[in-house]
């Protein structure tokens, strides 16, 4: 038997996940009802896990919280808090919500547990527990089945892991920018210019709002510039403790979400260079590019790095722009690395908080009758520049 000092936490979230499942459902004896809640990106209120132990008539859950052994990451006071919160959701109520983690123990952790356990209790809510790596190991120990399961499945593969960020974050926000333009109307009485008839004046008046030309503008063109347009760094990380190989990722965006996805990818046209010369760059930049948006499909960016060997805690990264869609809140992006010897998917967020700049246009009238209600409109920022 191998001695829980030597039983490896599981190499992903997913696996630890279905451990959690497995060895709760043991324990509690509800294997066959025992099930995980909803799927990924669905609202889960706080509970990954949840059972109906036998004997019991309320509902027991489950927070798995796997965490970096790499830095030796620990559970926060919190987010202890925050998934408590989440919890008090969960229909129907919980009678008890355990957090399951991967992290080491940590006495003032537990001390917080036991502290907001006492205080649920005392106000009739669910009851809160804690079970560490090692306290994991001890029940894997009198849980046959499940110890049995874990080592045959998840303990001898090799530990290879390839996570994926934005910004080395799981979730980011982009703001892209729009224009609120604000109409309002006033009516003032006209002032006769001496010498003109009122026809005359009016000409005058819509002649003088017309923009002038300007030279500069002719001899250096100016090209729309959308600010609704939103760049952000995509990170691949070697997580684990073997080498990588002949690995790409696949990014796939969610299509109802987006206007446009962008690779960062420019051919060099400057008109101060020869062709030549342009020619050139461009060959040696088709040479090194490694970011792909839309070959096959619109909504998705493929990375292939010409380097396809990443060593542990290697990491690569690489720029992308996306426009997303007016009024969309948020734009789930699944992602997919395939390596010789390995393969994972994940899932990351990005939340659109849009930005409005508002312009104020007061149209004076000379006609009672055309006096009209404050106008209000949205556009995308979009500026010749």
């Amino acid at each position: 038997m191998i001695a829980p000092t030597q039983i490896r936490k599981p190499e992903n979230w997913q696996d630890f996940e279905k451990l959690c499942k497995k060895l709760w459902g043991e324990v509690w004896d509800c294997s066959d009802t025992i099930q995980r809640n909803g799927r990924s990106g669905q609202k889960q209120c706080g509970v990954d896990v949840y059972g109906l132990p036998k004997g019991e008539i309320a509902y027991y859950g489950i927070q798995c919280k796997g965490k970096d052994d790499y830095t030796n990451s620990q559970l926060t006071e919190k987010e202890i808090d925050a998934e408590i919160e989440k919890a008090l959701n969960f229909k129907p109520k919980l009678k008890r919500f355990l957090f399951a983690t991967t992290a080491n123990k940590d006495v003032l952790i537990e001390e917080y547990i036991r502290e907001r356990n006492i205080l649920h209790i005392q106000k009739g809510l669910f009851e809160i527990y804690l079970s560490s790596w090692e306290d994991i190991v001890d029940i894997l120990e009198c849980h046959r089945t499940t110890y049995n399961w874990y080592l045959n499945n998840c303990q001898y593969k090799d530990a290879s892991d390839i996570d994926v960020f934005l910004e080395w974050k799981k979730e980011i926000t982009i703001e892209p920018q729009y224009i609120k333009n604000i109409t309002s109307y006033q009516f003032k009485e006209r002032n006769q210019l001496f010498g003109l008839t009122a026809q005359q004046q009016a000409s005058f008046e819509l002649l003088s709002r017309e923009p002038s030309l300007n030279m500069m503008d002719i001899m250096n063109p100016k090209y729309d510039v959308d600010y609704r347009w939103c760049n952000f760094k995509v990170n691949i990380k070697n997580t684990g403790s073997t080498v990588v190989e002949d690995y790409r990722l696949k990014l796939i965006f969610d299509g109802e979400s987006i206007e446009d996805l962008s690779d960062k990818f420019h051919y060099e046209n400057s008109r101060y260079l020869s062709d030549a010369a342009k020619a050139q760059i461009n060959a040696e930049k088709r040479a090194s590019r490694e970011v792909f948006a839309g070959r096959e499909y619109r909504n998705v960016i493929e990375y292939i790095p010409k380097d396809t060997t990443m060593v542990q805690n290697d990491h690569r990264t690489f720029k992308i722009g996306i426009k997303p869609k007016d009024e969309v809140t948020d734009i789930w992006v699944q992602w997919q690395v395939l390596s010789r010897d390995y393969s994972k998917l994940g899932e990351l967020r990005i939340k659109v908080v849009p930005i409005y700049e508002e312009k104020q246009k007061i149209i004076t009238v000379y006609d009672s009758s055309e006096v009209k209600e404050t106008e209000v409109v949205v556009v995308p920022k979009i500026i010749k520049e």
